[in-house]
C-alpha cells in the first residue's frame, strides 16, 4: 500500500486524477446535504414543494408571475359542477397550494337568497338549481379571499372575506391589436357600424343559456331601433338561425360562430359594439373590442364590465325606454370617445396585475408562497 501511495506522489497525473476524484466527492457530499436541508426546510416552513407538480384545469385557473412562473396560487372561477372537482381541490391543497374565488361564470358565487341557499341566475343553467351538487360546498370557506366583478358584492359575497375589483377579462392580451387580413388577403375595412355578438343556443332559435345571459330579448328591439330608424348596418355573430326584426335583414350580416382569429379581425369591421348582455361577469368580448378601438354601448344591469364604460369609452342604457336616447347621445360624441387608448392605460397584466400581487400578499401568509414578493412586480392568471 505504502509503494502505491508513493508512486501516485512520484507521478503529477496520478495525483491530478486523485485530487479531482477527492474534490468531486466532497462537492456531492456538501451540495446533497444542503439540497436536502433546503427541501426539508421548504417543506417545514412553506408546505408547497410541490406547487408546480399539479396542472389544474377549469374551473380552477392557475396564476403565474411576471416571469412566467406557475404560482402556489390558484383561482376557483366555477361552482364544482363534479364530486371529482373538490377531490381535485383537497389534493391541491395537500401539494401547498392556497385559492382564491373569481367570479368569472355568471353571478357566481351565486345571489344569497332569504333561506341561505344559492342559486346561479341563469334558469337554463343546471347550477339554477338550488339542490344542486354545486351547492353542497361552501367556497368561502375553501378560498382566502374574493375577486369580483360586481357593484355591490355584498350581496353575494359576506362581509367579513375580503375582495377585490378584479375580474378575468382585465387580462386579456394586448398583442396583434391591429387589423389583420380578410380571406382574401385583403386590408379588413370598416363595412359594419356596429357588432353584436349572441351565439345560438340550439338550431330552432329557442331561448336557451346563451340568449338569456346576452339578452337576446332585450337586443331584438334595439336592433330594430338602429335599422328602422337610423338604417345602419350591423354584424350579428351566433344566432344565424333567428329572424331579425322586419327591417334589418338587409341592413346586417349574421355569421355563425368562427375561430378565435378570424373572430377578433370582425372588431375592425365594426365601428361601435352593442352590447346588451346582463349575466355577463368577466366580459372579454366587450374588453376585447375597447382594447381595438371601439367604442361600447352597454347595458348598465350588466354584472361585470361596468367599470370599463365611462366618457372615454362608450355610453350606457337601462332598457328599452331610454335606448334611444342614449344611442344618440354616441352617435353625438362619437369621435371624442378613446376607448383603446383609455383601455390600454388602465388595464391589463402591469395594473391590475399589481393590486392582485397586493391582494394575496394580504390574504396569504407570505412564508406560504413559493415565490419572494419582493422579487416580482405582478401576478396575473394564465386566461
Amino acid at each position: 500500500m505504502y509503494r502505491n501511495i508513493k508512486k501516485i506522489r512520484e507521478s503529477p497525473v496520478l495525483s491530478g486524477v486523485v485530487i479531482i476524484i477527492l474534490g468531486l466527492t466532497i462537492l456531492y457530499i456538501y451540495t446533497s446535504t444542503r439540497s436536502y436541508k433546503t427541501i426539508e426546510d421548504f417543506n417545514n416552513n412553506n408546505d408547497n414543494n410541490n406547487s408546480n407538480d399539479l396542472t389544474m384545469e377549469r374551473p380552477f385557473l392557475h396564476i403565474y408571475d411576471n416571469y412566467g412562473k406557475k404560482t402556489n396560487i390558484v383561482f376557483i372561477t366555477h361552482p364544482f359542477s363534479r364530486k371529482e372537482l373538490f377531490e381535485k381541490y383537497q389534493e391541491a391543497v395537500n401539494k401547498g397550494y392556497y385559492f382564491l374565488g373569481i367570479s368569472s361564470y355568471i353571478d357566481f358565487p351565486g345571489l344569497i337568497s332569504p333561506d341561505g341557499k344559492r342559486r346561479i341566475s341563469n334558469p337554463y343553467d343546471a347550477m339554477y338549481d338550488t339542490e344542486h351538487i354545486a351547492w353542497d360546498y361552501n367556497y368561502f370557506e375553501l378560498v382566502k379571499g374574493w375577486c369580483h366583478c360586481f357593484r355591490n358584492p355584498d350581496l353575494y359575497i359576506p362581509s367579513e372575506v375580503p375582495k377585490l375589483l378584479l375580474s378575468e377579462s382585465d387580462f386579456i392580451s394586448v398583442e396583434n391589436l391591429e387589423p389583420g387580413k380578410d380571406d382574401k388577403d385583403n386590408k379588413i375595412t370598416k363595412d359594419y357600424d356596429f357588432i353584436y355578438i349572441c351565439l345560438k343556443d340550439n338550431d330552432k332559435c329557442e331561448d336557451g343559456w346563451q340568449s338569456h345571459n346576452r339578452n337576446w330579448e332585450l337586443a331584438q328591439y334595439c336592433l330594430d331601433i338602429m335599422c328602422n330608424k337610423f338604417h345602419l348596418q350591423g354584424l350579428l355573430v351566433g344566432r344565424v338561425n333567428c329572424k331579425l326584426p322586419s327591417g334589418c335583414h338587409n341592413l346586417m350580416k349574421k355569421t355563425d360562430f368562427m375561430e378565435y382569429g378570424k373572430f377578433i379581425n370582425q372588431f375592425h369591421r365594426a365601428r361601435f359594439i352593442f352590447f346588451p348582455n346582463q349575466y355577463d361577469a368577466s366580459p372579454r368580448i366587450l374588453a376585447e373590442a375597447l382594447a381595438r378601438g371601439l367604442p361600447a354601448l352597454v347595458n348598465y344591469n350588466i354584472l361585470g364590465g361596468w367599470k370599463y364604460i365611462n366618457q372615454d369609452t362608450g355610453e350606457f342604457f337601462h332598457n328599452i325606454n331610454d335606448f334611444e336616447t342614449q344611442f344618440k347621445k354616441l352617435l353625438k360624441n362619437f369621435n371624442n370617445y378613446k376607448p383603446k387608448e383609455h383601455f390600454l392605460s388602465n388595464y391589463g397584466k402591469q395594473y391590475q396585475g399589481k393590486e392582485l400581487l397586493e391582494f394575496v400578499k394580504s390574504t396569504i401568509p407570505l412564508d406560504k408562497l413559493n415565490f419572494d414578493t419582493k422579487s416580482i412586480e405582478y401576478l396575473y392568471p394564465g386566461v
